[in-house]
């Protein structure tokens, strides 16, 4: 894994949307690419995510070619279509909302949702599992538990789905 990107949601959640500080570990290992504003709701100006390494992008799209892990916010409205391997982490409920799963399901794609995750403990917030979940796939040591969250959040692998018990 080289590049992270983060594509803009319609809405910004602060509990979804890492801040400029979460992504400060991140971005000294890999690039991080950002669309334009998409912490503006949240208040995040684009100036402060530079400051921390990203690299703004004007658009979803550019992102999406740019990264290798790419974590969506919100609901998209269209198929994606990769053109290379990509990793997504979709704060989604995909238990509820199952057409927004067929979107997601390419060969190129391997999906995680972490709003899946029956979690008793409430280990972290979503952005606190998302930074977890980088650092973990750079090869960074994290606590066990977030091991196990990480696999109960795969959803789809190769666009075949992997949980069906989870939808």
């Amino acid at each position: 894994m080289n590049n992270i990107g983060i594509v803009k949601g319609d809405v910004c959640s602060t509990v979804a949307m890492p801040s400029p500080e979460d992504i400060r570990a991140i971005s000294k290992f890999v690039d991080v690419f950002i669309q334009s504003n998409a912490g503006t709701e949240c208040g995040y100006s684009d100036n402060e995510y530079a400051l921390e390494g990203c690299f703004i992008r004007d658009n979803s799209d550019d992102v999406i070619q740019s990264s290798d892990l790419i974590l969506f916010q919100n609901p998209i409205s269209a198929p994606l279509h990769p053109m290379g391997s990509k990793v997504i982490i979709a704060n989604i409920d995909f238990v509820n909302d199952r057409e927004q799963l067929k979107f997601f399901m390419h060969k190129n794609i391997d999906l995680y949702s972490f709003e899946a995750i029956n979690d008793s403990e409430n280990t972290g917030v979503f952005k606190d599992k998302f930074v977890n979940f980088v650092r973990f796939h750079l090869g960074d040591p994290v606590q066990s538990e977030f091991i196990s969250l990480f696999s109960r959040s795969k959803i789809l692998t190769k666009g075949e789905i992997v949980h069906k018990d989870l939808l």
